[in-house]
């Protein structure tokens, strides 16, 4: 309205390349984990280490299946953006609730309307005293 652009409205701040989580050896910002035995950068591992994990079928003697039930229960088709799941459970405190709310919403509706036709109909009589 004032004639001056919004920040990063035809630009994203986030962008889609990919960062290598592989580790050289020349590489100057990870000088002190160059020499830890293993060929990945150390914030590929910290974020590795803290992720949810289903290690359930990967063979392992003591798999990690804190993430497991998380990520079984996203379902996510990307075309659409809707959220599915393989089963759907109907709840019955829900569909109480829901029924409950209603019956009292239509109750109070015409609880209000007969008020107010009744203070239509009512005479009312200032100057009689």
């Amino acid at each position: 309205m004032s004639g001056y652009e919004l920040p990063y409205s035809s630009d994203s701040v986030a962008t889609n390349t990919c960062l290598s989580c592989g580790e050289d050896d020349d590489d100057e910002e990870n000088y002190n984990s160059c020499y830890d035995n293993d060929d990945v950068k150390e914030v590929c591992q910290n974020i590795y280490q803290v992720s949810g994990k289903c290690e359930s079928y990967m063979g392992l003697e003591y798999p990690n299946e804190a993430a497991c039930t998380y990520i079984e229960g996203v379902k996510i088709i990307r075309e659409d953006g809707i959220i599915r799941t393989t089963s759907v459970k109907k709840s019955k405190g829900a569909a109480i609730g829901i029924g409950l709310f209603t019956t009292v919403a239509v109750l109070l509706g015409a609880y209000v309307y007969y008020l107010r036709t009744k203070l239509g109909r009512a005479k009312i009589n200032l100057s009689a005293s």
